[in-house]
């Protein structure tokens, strides 16, 4: 069997078809754990729960409770589901790929009757590790890999948009491109936020105004919102905008970081158009930073035509030695960051 994207794993769920082994993995944990507990209520009716559903921490589920839920037969229904939370699958793979023979035994010989979920909510899943490409392979032999990771931006915006029309509110394509700005790329903190404004705005047409009123702004929105404001020139926002970020008690690296990368996407992108390729390329050459997020491009391009490739490198190095700075010396940190918006704002 195949390994599973989350548009796969959707039609298996809604056909009945269930695998009996599932291993939930990836960047999307909301997703991976709506998906996790969506098999669990489409193989259990909610009536024998108590019966026919375990639900087990992985960090404290021996190789025997994992056997015994397996093998237990479903009562007035045709599954068994076994949904465990960050089992740890790669203690059970050898230095040299040796797989432990009780361990492979469960995993391999589940019953047509049971369906077990592994659920790696804060485990990561290093696909290219030995043990790990073990796992999966052992895993895809008698069952389903479904790796879920994050929805691109536009994929966020279908999303929240439809999730407002359930909720008789209507949310425009631009106000959900605003409302991600906001909030971030988070999906749980999306339908949390999402929640507020609808029962905010009752029903009907949702305003930018609303928006503002409701949520709550991400740190990493906030800082881009400082980036803006130094390309700009906006110093008093900016220091404003600094001083605020503190008084919440944000990490000042936290603080640079971000900021930080909102200089690196804007050097890409202006290096790479005075090559006289298109910026979208970056997509292809950092996937993991602009797949799927060409609005991340967009901005930077907008933002890079207020200086030229040299200017653009002096802020690097000034965030660089900000960077410094923060790390190697007792130096207060909201001075250093303070200097260092100076000296953006003057490059």
């Amino acid at each position: 069997m195949a390994q599973f994207n989350e548009e796969t794993l959707k039609k298996q769920i809604k056909s009945g078809e269930f695998s009996r082994v599932y291993i939930l993995y990836g960047n999307e944990g909301y997703l991976k754990q709506h998906y996790a507990n969506t098999i669990c209520s489409k193989t259990v009716s909610k009536d024998f729960e108590d019966f026919n559903l375990k639900k087990l921490d992985g960090k404290e589920t021996s190789l025997n409770e994992i056997y015994d839920c397996v093998s237990s037969f479903p009562m007035m229904s045709d599954y068994t589901c076994t949904l465990i939370k960050d089992f740890p699958l790669t203690d059970y793979i050898g230095e040299k790929g040796k797989v432990d023979k009780e361990f492979e035994s469960i995993i391999t010989d589940v019953p047509e009757t049971s369906v077990l979920v592994f659920w790696m909510d804060t485990v990561e899943v290093d696909e290219k590790s030995s043990k790990w490409s073990k796992v999966l392979k052992m895993i895809d032999g008698v069952g389903a890999c479904a790796k879920i990771d994050k929805r691109t931006r536009s994929a966020l915006e279908k999303l929240i948009i439809s999730s407002a029309a359930k909720k008789d509110c209507a949310l425009s394509r631009e106000n959900a491109n605003y409302m991600i700005n906001l909030v971030g790329e988070d999906m749980s903190t999306l339908q949390n936020e999402l929640h507020k404004v609808c029962s905010y705005v009752g029903s009907g047409e949702i305003t930018r105004t609303d928006i503002d009123k409701t949520v709550i702004v991400s740190v990493e929105a906030k800082i881009f919102q400082l980036s803006r404001m130094i390309v700009r020139g906006e110093a008093d926002n900016a220091f404003e905008n600094l001083s605020n970020l503190f008084k919440l008690r944000e990490e000042p690296v936290i603080i640079l970081s971000v900021l930080s990368k909102a200089f690196v996407d804007m050097y890409r992108v202006k290096a790479i158009k005075e090559k006289g390729v298109s910026y979208s390329k970056l997509s292809e050459d950092f996937p993991s930073a602009y797949k799927g997020r060409s609005f991340v491009l967009d901005n930077a391009a907008n933002d890079a035509s207020k200086y030229t490739v040299t200017q653009l490198k002096n802020a690097l190095n000034l965030l660089s030695d900000a960077d410094r700075r923060l790390k190697s010396t007792n130096e207060d940190a909201k001075i250093v960051l303070e200097e260092l918006i100076l000296r953006l704002l003057r490059i």
